[in-house]
């Protein structure tokens, strides 16, 4: 069909042809959308500590041969019907952006398309594979929104209006807005319905598995545990042990708000209803500082992100860090807009509360609120409220002085600091750099040490993670954003947010782990409001406000937003979150299915995932002898001091997921008290655990 098609500037220039765009944007978006499924086919990322990769093998193998052909037809198809089209993009770019800056965009997307590889000569053809399907996905999207006629695109700005609001308008706005509070409902609901059914409502990661301990304890109200009768029996990752106690050294805040679930009964729902929090207050925050479509659209945009979806069905930190330093951020932007102060201390109880949950976070957050903070005022003091913003967070933050001290003996005296010391090197974790940082991880860490070129690989990592997951686009999630840094049409509001980013990639420079491959660029999780305020800006400062360019802009995201929910979203959850980690409820169904109250429970196979879904059942009090004691069959030696330790309980043997292959498995018991079971070889002696694999969060230590 012939569609007259307009393209206004920035500054107000119109272009206008006619063109020749075959098909309707229903049709271009199902060929989207199968495009995206058809590439994601092609990569895997498996279970474990791994990213995404292309396997080229795949190609031309079994069933991946449809993905293929469909790759081949998306191209052929958005080749032929941008023939006619090349031209009046090329205009516009060109007008938009200068051609130094279009090459060093340019550059850093197809750089950012693919996750690096060990192998050099892989991840050229991964990059170039990567760059392939983003550069045809973008064409198939510039086709939809130019198949769009004059009256379709009048449709969808009407209806935009009434969603989103407009695109002019001073920053004002309420809290409640119905819009966001949908919104905030529909993702508390998303996130819940992927902790039931994909995470299984328990921890993964061994941070989440300790976490959760630590809250179970916390909420018992106690600062640590006694000490298990034997400490390499019940060692579970990332706990400290000595004589007569045992604790985590993990900071105390997020345990602390995890266990307000436990006591309810439902930890799996504390981070989906952060999540919640945390579109209410993106909201109310953006709708102070810009118009209502901006505002609302990019709440959309955080509301439908996999990488913020994934980590709310989590029970992971991050989730609570991003509410907190929303509630913080809106805190004093209510105490700039009222000139008072209370909004500023409820803001210094956010960032005091972030410290107390990652310490590096709370500094990050700290130094962009206080210097934001200097520009509020009030009528008796006109630094009152950023005094009082410092005041209040130096407090709070200060609770984990006495918390230190009770754990370390000494309030300055961190416990991860402590637990380091003990199980790796001393100084093995301090920010810097030197060949001492760094605790071995070799499959996750490859040079020993911290320097330039693990700052340089760490970002590289971080950055594609960033791509792939902060919207899940088929056309790369920066995009946008690249696109408007590289067009130089910033204002104040935007160069502040490219500072926010700044800061919190550049204080993790200093620190030598990049935070690995799960839950994506999970320790830059805090750019991910800036990166989609920005966002949300594009459309309005590349197209204009509420010109046909501008909503075809919107409309372009929107449908790259549903694409990735119909594809990324139910992709990943299958291909990583679903048993990641190999982790599962297996436990949970085997202890449910095989009672064994008052029993010793001797579990063979790895620490992590055998042993740490069996620890998950004990009681806090080892000693209680009405419940079933689940103890790691690590050694002849560790099974000979855990019988020992309790000589009145009948045994049972059973084996874990990795040496089955499938769940857990009774091999013997009830056994007699008192029996070692001699003949019954230990996970030591097992060929099927020596010979697995040795991830580095599964290193067997000895406590």
């Amino acid at each position: 069909m012939s569609v007259s098609a307009t393209v206004t500037t920035a500054g107000g220039e119109s272009l206008s042809r006619t063109t020749r765009v075959r098909g309707t944007p229903l049709r271009w978006f199902a060929l989207l959308v199968a495009g995206q499924a058809a590439s994601l086919a092609l990569l895997a990322s498996g279970k474990g500590a791994t990213y995404p990769h292309l396997q080229p093998e795949r190609f031309l193998q079994g069933g991946y041969r449809l993905a293929t052909a469909v790759l081949v037809g998306q191209l052929l198809l958005v080749g032929w019907a941008m023939l006619g089209e090349w031209r009046s993009v090329w205009t516009w770019v060109r007008r938009t952006v200068r051609l130094p800056w279009l090459l060093v965009g340019a550059a850093l997307l197809a750089g950012l398309s693919a996750v690096a590889s060990r192998d050099p000569r892989r991840f050229v053809v991964e990059l170039a594979f990567a760059s392939a399907c983003q550069l045809v996905a973008l064409g198939t999207i510039v086709l939809l929104v130019r198949s769009m006629d004059a009256r379709a695109v009048e449709r969808a700005e009407q209806r935009l209006t009434r969603w989103l609001g407009r695109g002019d308008g001073g920053a004002s706005g309420r809290f409640l807005d119905p819009f966001a509070v949908a919104c905030a409902l529909a993702v508390v609901c998303v996130c819940a319905l992927l902790a039931l059914v994909v995470y299984e409502r328990m921890p993964h990661v061994p941070d989440e598995i300790v976490y959760l301990l630590q809250a179970r304890y916390f909420a018992a109200g106690m600062l640590q545990l006694p000490a298990p009768p034997v400490a390499a029996g019940f060692d579970i990752d990332l706990m400290f042990y000595e004589p007569g106690r045992s604790f985590s050294p993990l900071p105390p805040g997020w345990p602390a708000i995890l266990s307000l679930g436990v006591r309810a009964g439902v930890p799996w729902l504390v981070n989906p209803l952060l999540s919640g929090v945390c579109i209410l207050c993106m909201y109310a925050l953006v709708r102070r500082l810009d118009a209502p479509r901006t505002a609302r659209l990019a709440t959309l945009l955080l509301a439908t992100s996999p990488w913020f979806l994934f980590l709310g069905m989590s029970l992971m930190t991050h989730s609570a860090t991003l509410a907190c330093a929303l509630a913080a951020a809106l805190g004093v932007a209510v105490a700039r807009e009222r000139r008072a102060a209370w909004p500023a201390a409820a803001a210094g109880i956010g960032v005091g509360i972030i410290g107390l949950i990652r310490p590096l976070e709370g500094l990050a957050v700290a130094v962009v609120l206080g210097l934001w903070s200097l520009t509020a005022a009030h009528r008796l003091f006109r630094l009152l409220p950023s005094v009082t913003l410092t005041a209040v967070t130096v407090a709070v933050s200060a609770l984990a002085l006495p918390y230190n001290a009770a754990l370390t003996g000494s309030p300055g005296r961190f416990p991860i600091m402590m637990y380091v010391d003990r199980y790796y090197a001393p100084g093995a974790n301090d920010m810097g750099f030197g060949p001492t940082r760094g605790m071995g991880w070799g499959g996750l860490d490859p040079w020993p040490g911290h320097g330039l070129r693990d700052v340089l690989l760490n970002s590289l990592l971080n950055g594609a993670a960033l791509n792939l997951e902060l919207f899940g686009w088929a056309t790369g999630s920066l995009l946008a954003l690249v696109t408007l840094i590289c067009s130089r049409r910033l204002r104040r509001l935007d160069w502040a947010l490219l500072g926010v980013v700044a800061l919190v990639v550049g204080l993790h420079a200093f620190y030598w782990f990049g935070g690995g491959p799960d839950f994506a660029a999970r320790y830059w999780y805090l750019v991910i409001a800036p990166c989609v305020l920005l966002t949300a800006r594009a459309p309005a400062a590349l197209l204009g406000l509420e010109t046909p360019a501008a909503t075809r802009g919107v409309v372009a995201m929107l449908a790259l937003s549903a694409a990735a929910l119909l594809t990324w979203v139910p992709w990943r959850s299958v291909e990583k979150y679903h048993h990641f980690r190999n982790m599962s409820a297996a436990m949970r169904t085997f202890a449910a299915a095989h009672p064994m109250d008052s029993s010793l429970v001797l579990v063979r196979g790895r620490r992590h995932p055998d042993y740490h879904e069996a620890a998950l059942e004990n009681p806090l009090d080892l000693t209680d002898r009405a419940r079933a004691i689940y103890a790691w069959d690590r050694s002849a030696e560790v099974r000979r001091d855990v019988v020992a330790a309790y000589p009145d309980r009948p045994i049972y043997i059973v084996d874990g997921p990795t040496i089955t292959g499938a769940g857990f498995r009774v091999v013997a018991g009830p056994l007699r008290a008192g029996s070692l079971a001699t003949e019954i070889p230990s996970s030591a002696d097992l060929p099927a655990v020596l010979g697995a694999e040795r991830r580095d969060d599964t290193q067997q230590r000895t406590p």
